[in-house]
């Protein structure tokens, strides 16, 4: 687990949970163009702010000050932030995959994700791999009500929540905000 208190956990996943507004919009019908402008500005800001902290010591300095406590110890150092990763996965699975697809690879960054790392500091009990596992039981089960919820995939969708909770809780070196979006919308694209 993460080295953040519960609380700073919670105000760090605040920007996970609000992004569910994002692939929530899709869902509605927010055309495609719309959905990848806003991520792909996101994104962009993101990572703006990761590559001026990461080389200006004036905007680190900056950004340290208002952001510290919700950074991880290697996001202080030398990493871009979780948030960047997101939005990258954001415009990613937009570009890459079908509405459906995507929508889902979407909601499982910005909800079985957090309720992974929220679950899992609050409930969690023994640690493997850094993660617990209530924390990847929280992440199934959030997973599968996302697809279960708001795209109706077969029986074979709630096989890739479950290999997704799998990722998450696996030491993949590549940031999970990346990786999950990535293989569940590609997963499900293949499944159709």
């Amino acid at each position: 687990m993460s080295s953040l208190s519960l609380g700073r956990e919670a105000q760090r996943k605040i920007i996970h949970i609000s992004s569910a507004l994002i692939p929530l919009a899709y869902y509605w019908g927010a055309p495609k163009s719309v959905i990848l402008s806003l991520s792909a500005f996101l994104a962009g800001g993101f990572l703006l702010a990761d590559l001026l902290r990461l080389n200006f010591a004036l905007a680190r300095k900056y950004f340290l000050a208002v952001f510290s406590v919700l950074l991880r110890a290697d996001e202080k150092k030398n990493k871009l932030t979780g948030a960047t990763y997101l939005f990258l996965g954001m415009v990613l699975s937009v570009l890459l995959f079908p509405p459906k697809a995507a929508i889902s690879a979407m909601f499982f960054a910005t909800l079985a994700d957090p309720a992974a790392a929220l679950i899992g500091k609050r409930y969690g009990t023994d640690l493997f791999f850094d993660k617990t596992i209530e924390g990847a039981l929280a992440f199934y089960l959030t997973a599968a009500a996302v697809i279960l919820i708001f795209t109706h995939y077969s029986w074979l969708g709630l096989g890739v929540a479950l290999l997704c909770a799998l990722i998450e809780f696996l030491p993949i070196p590549l940031n999970d905000n990346l990786t999950i979006p990535l293989v569940g919308g590609y997963l499900l694209t293949v499944l159709g």
